[in-house]
């Protein structure tokens, strides 16, 4: 009865997470047979990011390991009685008995963990329905009873006789010592009714599966072996039929829940409820709206109600999963930063969720999109920058660049260089910036790379990406390729980790849907040949080559501020750190939140653009983090224009300096 339960709800599952789609659809994107077990090995098997966190990972493991030998156990047992009985003899016997009592300390070593774990609140905001204990104590009443139940078999065994040795069985020579006066009849009626007791423990937890926590064990499963290949910036939903999508006046993104992919439906099942990802969000912390597990879940509540055509968004949702949906101000919170995505442990996607969500209110018109986003498109749309600026602005600053290093300084059609600068929208239109292309440009000079910084006024389209208005993106995506392709360069060198993730993987992720315009077939053939990285990456191999010497410390402490895009979505860390040790000859102090776990300066996701205006400034709280760091004045080093922007915006409050690694760098200009 059991497994005709679990089997139904698996049937069941396979038809919420795939309906719509073709049965074999789903293996198509996965990366291949290999990728899929390396995945299950590496984050199934071995636990990989979920023993990251110490106390939760242990406790995890304890469980799931201690689960895992008495299960091969029992099937070993089985095997072993209908193959008749030569295969459990020592000295595997011995290993056998072991095993299992080992793994079975482990699962009440582990179940106690995860109580006192849930009793003390030791992981904020982890939930406490009285349903995971009684899951806890249903494990620990199962191992506990099978203890009793071989202590049993033991003391009958050798009833009379003495216990042959305690060292194989250690468990059950405890029990053999509390039974070995009990009267044999007393014994055998004993055993055979919590033998039966067990067994039904044992198929009760069975038919539970789907009902508890411990569904978690197929969904993750699946989630992990369905995953989406490659880095996870590069993983978000991509609309090839985009503009068929619009001729039909089809939504583009996220409106109902019949819009999500299955491998969305699949993330939502594979929620453990471990709150990493909330406990990692800057909005979250900053006390926005947002709740990360709370978005999932509550798209999961509205899958398993089987809700399919009605809204996902109720701006009277609270965001914290206790109901179907999900709140538009908890969307337009997300900084994109990807915290959540690099600690949840079962591979869920977040921020394509988040991203799918904006699509949809985009796409439809709706009335929750913030009316300062739509600003901010509306200046990419006239004026080809999210600032509203002129595109004279940027112009007579390559002009002013020409004067201060050169006219070759200005890239020309037809000329070939080692190095494309592009100088992106905050780096080209404000001035308290622009001191960090110039920089870059006169490192490159003195290290003797032929370099020359791409005079384009536009867009690369990133800001649209993330606020949601993916035609406007690719519309934008293709001017700024048309203009990439006039130019013969090596390498394309940005110091915006916006732009990076943006032409380096989002592009791409396009390169079948400009293959289907005739209009803009030929610039996949730009795409191909197209090698970008970001300037922390060009200035540290150039430091390295000694092409730009060391520079001497003017003593002021310094703390380096990871960019969620260059850091955690371009695992872009070691570089930036060297261009400050081995370059600028710095010591810098890390802050307790640093590379993959740093925490965002605010400006991601498009906030750079608008404020939503609720709890703290993220930024604030960064910049209070940086402050403690240095102990008083200092300077907060960076490798980001979105990062420069945000700090300077707490700098005299805090009174610490904010320079771009590449202001450091160059002491010539800096004054240094």
């Amino acid at each position: 009865m059991s497994s005709a339960v679990l089997l139904y709800s698996l049937v069941e599952f396979y038809r919420r997470v795939f309906r719509g789609y073709a049965p074999l659809e789903a293996a198509e994107n996965t990366g291949g047979l290999r990728a899929t077990v390396d995945r299950l090995v590496w984050y199934g098997l071995l636990q990989y990011k979920v023993l990251r966190h110490r106390f939760p990972g242990i406790m995890h493991a304890s469980i799931f390991y201690g689960i895992l030998v008495l299960f091969i156990a029992t099937i070993i047992r089985a095997l072993d009685y209908y193959i008749g009985g030569w295969l459990l003899q020592p000295p595997f016997f011995y290993v056998y008995k072991l095993a299992n009592n080992m793994a079975g300390i482990l699962v009440i070593v582990g179940v106690t963990m995860a109580a006192y774990r849930r009793w003390r609140g030791l992981t904020p905001g982890l939930p406490r329905d009285p349903g995971y204990y009684l899951v806890l104590a249903l494990l620990a009443a199962i191992v506990v009873t099978g203890f009793v139940v071989e202590g049993m078999v033991v003391a009958l065994y050798r009833y009379g006789e003495g216990f042959e040795s305690p060292l194989y069985d250690p468990v059950g020579y405890l029990v053999y010592l509390a039974l070995e006066g009990v009267d044999r009849d007393i014994l055998v009626e004993a055993y055979r009714g919590l033998w039966l007791l067990h067994l039904a423990m044992a198929q009760l937890g069975i038919a539970l599966i789907p009902f508890t926590n411990l569904w978690h064990i197929p969904a993750v499963l699946a989630n992990i072996a369905f995953a989406r290949p490659g880095p996870a910036v590069a993983s978000l939903r991509t609309y090839e039929d985009l503009d068929e999508r619009i001729e039909q006046d089809k939504p583009i993104g996220v409106v109902k829940l019949s819009d999500t992919t299955w491998k969305q439906r699949l993330d939502f099942e594979a929620c453990t409820s471990c709150m990493r990802c909330t406990n990692s969000c800057p909005a979250a912390e900053s006390g926005k709206v947002l709740d990360p597990r709370g978005v999932v879940y509550g798209l999961r509540l509205k899958l398993r109600e089987g809700d399919w055509e009605s809204e996902v968004l109720d701006p009277e949702n609270p965001g914290d999963g206790s109901k179907a949906g999900v709140n538009p101000e908890a969307i337009w919170s997300c900084l994109t930063c990807g915290a959540c995505v690099n600690e949840c442990p079962v591979l869920i996607h977040h921020v394509d969720i988040i991203l799918d969500v904006r699509r949809g209110m985009m796409s439809t018109g709706s009335e929750h999109v913030p009316e300062q986003v739509l600003n901010v498109l509306q200046n990419l749309q006239y004026n080809g920058n999210p600032l509203g600026q002129s595109p004279l602005d940027k112009e007579e600053w390559f002009q002013e660049l020409g004067e201060k290093l050169g006219d070759e300084v200005i890239a020309r059609e037809g000329e070939e260089y080692e190095v494309l600068y592009w100088a992106g929208c905050v780096t080209g239109y404000d001035p308290r910036i622009r001191p960090v292309g110039e920089s870059i440009l006169r490192l490159l000079r003195k290290a003797g790379v032929k370099a020359a910084i791409m005079p384009y006024t536009g867009c690369t389209g990133e800001p649209a990406l993330r606020m949601g208005e993916e035609a406007l993106f690719v519309e934008l995506m293709i001017q700024f390729l048309e203009e990439l392709s006039k130019y013969k360069f090596k390498k394309l060198v940005v110091n915006c980790p916006h732009c990076l993730t943006t032409i380096k993987h989002d592009y791409r992720r396009y390169k079948r849907y400009l293959e289907k315009r005739e209009d803009a077939k030929h610039l996949t053939e730009v795409l191909d040949r197209l090698e970008v990285e970001h300037h922390s990456v060009t200035l540290a191999r150039l430091v390295r080559e000694g092409k730009l010497k060391a520079a001497a410390d003017d003593g002021k402490p310094v703390t380096y501020h990871d960019p969620c895009y260059l850091g955690r979505w371009n695992g872009v860390y070691s570089e930036p750190r060297e261009v400050l040790r081995r370059g600028a000859g710095l010591r810098i102090r890390e802050m307790p939140r640093n590379m993959e776990k740093s925490f965002c300066c605010g400006g991601g996701g498009g906030q750079l653009f608008y404020e939503v205006k609720r709890g703290r400034r993220v930024s604030r709280i960064r910049a209070e983090e940086a402050s403690q760091t240095l102990g008083g004045e200092g300077v907060v080093a960076v490798a980001c224009p979105f990062c420069n922007t945000m700090f300077r915006a707490e700098a005299e409050e805090f009174g610490f300096e904010v320079k771009d690694i590449a202001e450091i760098l160059d002491k010539e200009g800096s004054g240094g």
